[in-house]
């Protein structure tokens, strides 16, 4: 993935970093509601300059939050790999339960309310905490928010339990 420039339209920032509406609306009060919104074919340039917030400040945080994505994912072939070596991890399925009985990786935990500060304190024993989900998105929003309450080893799968189908083990149904 490739840095955001000025001339990035919001388009191309939502489709590389998902999560770009919900920090812009956090740091700047944009793009979160009516007042505040933008155009898919708008650049970081025109945004900025239409809600009058530094285009400079708005790419910055955009490339960070990029960089922090990105550094919070896991490859399924990293995945593997970790496996294969018995490394002590821990795998949380954040889908619903459903989709945990439809197919889920050997060893993985469904995460729920009732479970969650359980889990928490096993997070601080293990080398990694990956966080599973269908394609990817839940787990980074989950993992995100495990990272932000100082459980910085975890790690979402990217393309989630579906990559990991595809890729690795294709035993696991896929849905």
């Amino acid at each position: 993935m490739r840095e955001f420039t000025l001339e990035t339209t919001m388009k191309e920032v939502e489709t590389q970093f998902p999560f770009a509406r919900s920090l812009l609306h956090s740091k700047f009060h944009v793009g979160g509601c009516a007042t505040c919104g933008y155009e898919p074919q708008e650049t970081i340039t025109q945004v900025a300059g239409k809600h009058k917030k530094d285009a400079e400040l708005m790419l910055q945080a955009l490339n960070l939050g990029l960089q922090d994505m990105q550094k919070s994912e896991i490859t399924v072939q990293e995945l593997a790999e970790l496996k294969n070596r018995n490394a002590k991890i821990l795998i949380l399925d954040v889908r619903e339960e459903w989709e945990y009985e439809i197919a889920h990786l050997p060893n993985s935990i469904l995460l729920t309310e009732k479970n969650f500060s359980e889990n928490v304190e096993k997070s601080k024993n293990v080398e990694c905490v990956i966080v599973v989900c269908h394609h990817g998105l839940r787990s980074m929003n989950a993992t995100l928010y495990l990272k932000d309450n100082g459980i910085l080893n975890a790690r979402s799968l990217q393309g989630g339990i579906e990559a990991y189908s595809i890729k690795i083990d294709n035993s696991i149904p896929r849905y």
